[in-house]
């Protein structure tokens, strides 16, 4: 009654339409933490990677030990932190992990030695955006660490995070400017590794901070901004739609929904969605924001519930159980972006996308190969 549909061929589309913008020599990372941005790890690894990208990338050390587990043998980066009891079983696995003082280099370095291998880092270089990654401060003590443990230890890449490549490109040329001392500093103990700082508006933004590697993000799923695209064409890869459960006619005067929250102005037909809030329809959508019901616009009236959804389908001829609404997506020839939703809200595409319940069936749709 409720289902996402995940366009395929479009995710793939889009790995291939970001890749066409960069040089022969910089490496795709296709970014697939939080279970592939919601639309299914496996399925947007998959289709990424037929797109063009030759690593994957996650936040998690459990994201990427069920990617190995799934049996993907790709480059694999887990981006976030480690906890010192899941580096064994990263190392066994083959997985990049990065670290970002010299207390990791040498949990990192104890893992790698109790399983007989020898482990693959990023540094990661904290140049602005004040979340994980060294400061210049702790390059010293960094550097030292990874000079001590190289037998046991190889620095893979030297990487960064922008904190605001859509609308600062002053303060993305002062973190990139940081970044270079930083790998420079680093160079010492890193002469091969990877120089990777762009995510998905720095790849479009920023061609010349491409480096050797960009990490592909959002794009992947179909948004960027759009000031940005140039001759790049993304196409939204999700659909989130639902069944309607129940049409019925209210009159003036009459309420619809917790707290009374709408009041019928005149005699109304409401259609009520098996959709809601625990599936992913932000409550705050309460009397402001809408459903796609054949092809017209329906608004929501009342309150959002947990599994359901109230909206005024009046001026629409012949809505009855069972027709498809949706929420945002491709349907019956209209297109309602998830980022048209989350302007309304005053938020980004990911946290929509990334916020339909996993509890919402995921169908894929489309054909994987290119021209298929």
């Amino acid at each position: 009654m409720r289902w996402a549909e995940i366009d395929v061929g479009a995710l793939r589309h889009n790995a291939a339409q970001m890749k066409a913008t960069l040089a022969p020599s910089v490496q795709l990372l296709a970014m697939v933490k939080s279970n592939g941005y919601g639309h299914g790890a496996i399925t947007a690894s998959l289709a990424a990677l037929a797109g063009g990208a030759s690593w994957l990338g996650v936040y998690a050390p459990d994201e990427a030990l069920a990617l190995r587990h799934a049996g993907f043998t790709e480059r694999l980066l887990v981006a976030g932190w480690s906890p010192r009891e899941t580096l064994g079983a990263l190392v066994a696995d083959d997985v990049d992990v990065t670290v970002f003082d010299a207390a990791g280099v040498d949990a990192v370095s104890a893992a790698a030695e109790a399983c007989g291998a020898r482990a693959r880092v990023h540094v990661k270089i904290d140049s602005g955006l004040g979340r994980l990654g060294a400061r210049p401060a702790g390059l010293p003590e960094l550097v030292d660490a990874l000079r001590r443990t190289a037998d046991r230890v190889e620095v893979a890449g030297v990487f960064t995070h922008f904190a605001d490549p859509e609308r600062n490109p002053d303060f993305t040329a002062e973190q990139h400017t940081r970044f270079l001392a930083a790998a420079e500093e680093l160079k010492v103990v890193a002469p091969g590794a990877l120089l990777h700082t762009c995510g998905s508006a720095a790849i479009l933004a920023f061609p010349e901070m491409h480096h050797d590697l960009v990490r592909l993000g959002i794009a992947l799923y179909g948004y960027a901004p759009v000031d940005l695209l140039g001759a790049v064409t993304l196409r939204p890869c999700m659909t989130v739609l639902a069944r309607v459960a129940q049409v019925k006619d209210v009159d003036a005067g009459e309420t619809v929904g917790y707290n009374r929250a709408w009041t019928a102005s005149a005699t109304r037909r409401i259609a009520t969605v098996a959709i809601g809030y625990g599936q992913g329809i932000p409550r705050a959508l309460s009397n402001r924001g809408s459903l796609m019901l054949g092809g017209h616009r329906c608004p929501i009236v009342g309150i959002v519930n947990m599994d359901q959804v109230t909206v005024d389908v009046t001026d629409i001829h012949g809505v009855s159980v069972g027709d498809v609404a949706m929420f945002f997506g491709v349907h019956g020839g209209v297109q309602i972006g998830a980022d048209e939703v989350a302007a309304e809200l005053q938020t980004i595409p990911h946290e929509l996308i990334c916020g339909i319940s996993a509890q919402v069936p995921r169908i894929s749709v489309g054909e994987l190969a290119e021209g298929g």
